[in-house]
């Protein structure tokens, strides 16, 4: 699990150091709900969603590539009368990217990947804390629209789902997938009239 985390980030920085010298791309910043598995999570199962993709490429190019980081926190305050419980997951991925740019500045696109992830479960009692953190890769897809407004921002609506995590906290196996969604602010460059 290290290797293919290192791997992924190695690759994620290498794209995003690359990406001044490629035609175009865009900046775009998520903020949304996640829920994960009830069973598993409960309960923090709902929780509030941030993250940033970038992708980039040449005009030419059929597809973008796309590298991104996510994360999410759950809170419950007062659990059974007596505990506060935090559930938090992270992610940076790598994967790729297709936009269609339409008349009007409408964009709609969709991506996927690999994602290294980690996940966190806390609980904060009178006895004292006790948390235990895992990690996973897993395979995200994400989809959705956004409209190019003026020459360079963006603002739309995004969903994701990450599959394929395997986690144990506290001794119990379970996943940190997910199903997402959430609203679009960004940029793209170059800057330009909508085609």
């Amino acid at each position: 699990m290290k290797r293919f985390l290192r791997c992924l980030i190695l690759c994620s920085i290498a794209a995003l150091f690359a990406s001044p010298a490629l035609a175009g791309g865009n900046a775009n910043f998520v903020l949304g709900l996640r829920g994960l598995d009830k069973d598993f999570w409960e309960p923090v199962n709902g929780h509030v969603a941030f993250g940033a993709t970038v992708d980039f490429g040449r005009k030419e190019w059929p597809i973008h590539l796309e590298a991104g980081y996510n994360a999410s926190v759950g809170y419950e305050e007062n659990f059974l009368g007596a505990v506060d419980v935090t559930g938090t997951v992270s992610e940076v991925d790598f994967g790729v990217n297709k936009t269609w740019e339409t008349k009007g500045g409408l964009r709609p696109y969709v991506g996927g990947g690999l994602a290294a992830l980690g996940a966190r479960y806390e609980l904060d009692g009178p006895g004292g804390d006790i948390d235990d953190t895992d990690g996973s890769g897993g395979i995200y897809v994400h989809g959705g629209v956004y409209w190019r407004l003026g020459s360079r921002f963006n603002i739309g609506f995004d969903g994701r789902f990450l599959v394929g995590s395997d986690v144990t906290l506290f001794g119990a196996d379970g996943d940190a997938d997910y199903a997402q969604v959430g609203m679009i602010l960004g940029w793209g460059w170059p800057a330009g009239g909508n085609p």
